[in-house]
């Protein structure tokens, strides 16, 4: 009786140990799988901002921005009239995105005129590479009072990534 108890104790033992019978290699189907994509902007971007109601021959702003983890943005504007912009940004739906970004404006003699509150709807491309959105523009002065609102800009954008300088393999290689 005392080998048959050991006997039962030691098939159960190896049982509990055994893995399910393939069902993890079983539960997806892979031509039914939806790729999933990392839904954050998180990351350096380079934007091309429309103004509202501005000419198509007009050529867009160039805007380089990073998207920090915690939410903030930092941004700088390539038509030289506006210092850093900081701001922030979330998630609302599925590849979507708001955010409001806060820029300082300064005039030729680099005096601060007014400030800018930018808000944001993106769209994130399912690939995860490219965006696009509009914007909303309330322009405050030097007290906080708001001057104009200014809806109707729009942006598209492309996700920026690290690339291999021409010595790479080289370099590695020194010690």
């Amino acid at each position: 009786m005392k080998h048959f108890t050991l006997f039962v104790l030691s098939l159960a033992g190896a049982l509990a140990q055994a893995p399910a019978p393939g069902i993890q290699a079983a539960i997806n189907v892979p031509e039914k799988a939806v790729p999933s994509v990392n839904q954050t902007l998180e990351g350096t971007w380079l934007l091309e901002l429309r103004r509202p109601g501005a000419p198509p021959t007009l050529l867009p702003t160039l805007n380089v921005i990073t998207f920090l983890p915690n939410g903030t943005a930092i941004a700088s504007t390539g038509d030289g009239t506006q210092a850093t912009n900081h701001g922030l940004w979330i998630r609302v739906g599925d590849r979507r995105f708001m955010g409001t970004m806060y820029t300082m404006v300064f005039n030729e003699a680099r005096v601060f005129t007014s400030m800018t509150k930018v808000r944001i709807n993106t769209l994130l491309s399912a690939d995860g590479k490219t965006v696009k959105g509009t914007t909303e523009v309330a322009v405050l002065d030097r007290d906080g009072k708001v001057m104009a609102t200014i809806p109707g800009g729009t942006y598209t954008g492309v996700r920026l990534s690290a690339e291999i300088p021409a010595d790479f393999y080289a370099f590695q290689a020194v010690e």
